[in-house]
């Protein structure tokens, strides 16, 4: 069965750390600072490729890792930065964050997203070389990359998608219209995951078309193989619906069948049931009773516009079939193209810096930028420590603690470091 939906876990790399060094040669008293700076991590991209067709390969793969930054080195060595990893997804891709929101489709071939950013590298003492401070005991920790849990979702890009009963003939009509080779076979369900198939009629005149496994009663509402079918057609901009001839007796439940679907595919959601449709009468080689079958499409044309017969084995219909689905395609397209899509202005919704959280007589300090320089930090310097006073004073961090009341040794927490609360501004605390 086709894996069409997969989480996964993206962990860019994590910068390197600057050095803290001096140069020490002989006969060169004094040499000064130079320490080198950390190397970037590891950024992670996803890429839409079209020699990817599934997400099966993340079942067993799920968790990708970019390598950190190397650590900068005295004598004024920086560290390399690490390469990118790429992770490949099929066109169609659609991917969501922890809670459920669309971080990017992938739905062009060659389209890139950073998924994961990699941490900058710290800087080594060499760098806060001044003419005030000479001798600079500070160098920072690398930064840490990105790490987000994701889900990938599959979608079929194709231009018209056919839909039907189990065993209405859909594998077949791909697999003569095309050079898709889906499994055929006399019972229902032998299209498990769909195919993809390109429909060429002359030069300069093709287009995809897309057989998903059979539709039942129910499927809307997750019955069978349910909606992980009908998702695959949201994207088809003509749906071909395939009911079956199977004799002469046949005429009286063409109907029923027809609203079957209509009705799963109206449950499913408005924008599949305004996709345009042609009604197509399959397997009209073993039918009996033309007459009977004539009169009963000039009754539903006045519904349909225009019923398609055709058969499959004799080829008989189909390149009537293809010419006008090509025609409705043009059609769409051109309407595309003269489409003006109006710009929607992006809405920068701020983030606060921090967050201060208050149980008992301990604070609590959060954010990503907080933390972010509590990994960059080196706390067992003195110098380190004083350059995080200044940061988390320039944030406004110390201010707001005096505004929620915070008194001369109270217990502050920045993430997994405990500081405590001082007059002066930040102290460490000598247990942690």
């Amino acid at each position: 069965m086709i894996i069409d939906e997969v989480a996964i876990t993206v962990e860019a790399g994590a910068g390197g750390n600057g050095c803290l060094s001096f140069r020490r040669e002989k006969f060169i008293p004094r040499g000064g600072p130079d320490g080198g700076n950390g190397g970037r991590g590891g950024d992670i991209f996803l890429e839409a490729r079209l020699d990817v067709h599934t997400l099966i390969d993340f079942t067993y793969h799920p968790l990708f890792e970019a390598k950190h930054g190397e650590h900068g080195k005295g004598k004024n060595m920086h560290g390399k930065d690490s390469s990118e990893i790429v992770i490949g997804v099929p066109v169609g891709t659609m991917v969501y964050d922890d809670q459920k929101q669309l971080i990017v489709d992938m739905n062009q071939q060659g389209q890139r997203h950073l998924i994961a950013k990699g941490g900058r590298g710290g800087r080594g003492n060499t760098t806060f070389t001044s003419s005030i401070r000479q001798t600079p005991r500070l160098a920072e920790k690398g930064e840490p990359g990105e790490k987000k849990n994701i889900r990938l979702e599959l979608k079929l890009l194709a231009d018209v998608g056919l839909v039907g009963f189990p065993n209405a003939g859909k594998s077949t009509l791909i697999s003569r219209v095309t050079h898709a080779k889906p499994k055929i076979a006399d019972y229902p369900f032998t299209t498990l995951e769909p195919h993809l198939g390109v429909v060429q009629l002359s030069e300069n005149r093709s287009f995809v078309m897309a057989d998903v496994p059979g539709l039942i009663e129910g499927a809307s509402k997750g019955k069978g193989l349910g909606t992980r079918f009908l998702k695959h057609l949201e994207r088809t901009k003509v749906l071909l619906q395939l009911v079956e001839l199977t004799g002469s007796d046949n005429i009286s439940d063409l109907e029923s069948r027809i609203q079957v679907i209509q009705k799963e595919i109206k449950q499913y959601g408005s924008r599949l049931s305004q996709t345009p449709q042609l009604l197509v009468l399959t397997k009209a080689d073993i039918l009996g009773d033309r007459a009977s079958l004539e009169k009963w499409i000039k009754k539903i044309e006045k519904k349909w516009k225009k019923v398609f017969v055709i058969s499959a084995v004799s080829g008989e219909g189909l390149k009537g079939l293809m010419e006008e689905t090509w025609k409705h395609l043009s059609a769409i397209w051109k309407t595309e193209q003269q489409t003006i899509v109006p710009a929607v202005p992006t809405l920068y919704q701020t983030k606060p810096r921090f967050q201060i959280t208050k149980e008992g007589d301990v604070f609590f300090v959060s954010g990503s930028e907080v933390e972010k320089w509590v990994a960059m930090t080196n706390f067992n310097t003195r110098d380190a420590f004083e350059r995080f006073q200044k940061i988390m004073k320039r944030m406004g961090v110390v201010r707001e603690l005096k505004k929620l009341g915070a008194k001369e040794g109270d217990m502050l927490y920045f993430g997994d470091r405990a500081l405590v609360y001082s007059s002066d501004g930040l102290e460490a605390d000598d247990e942690n």
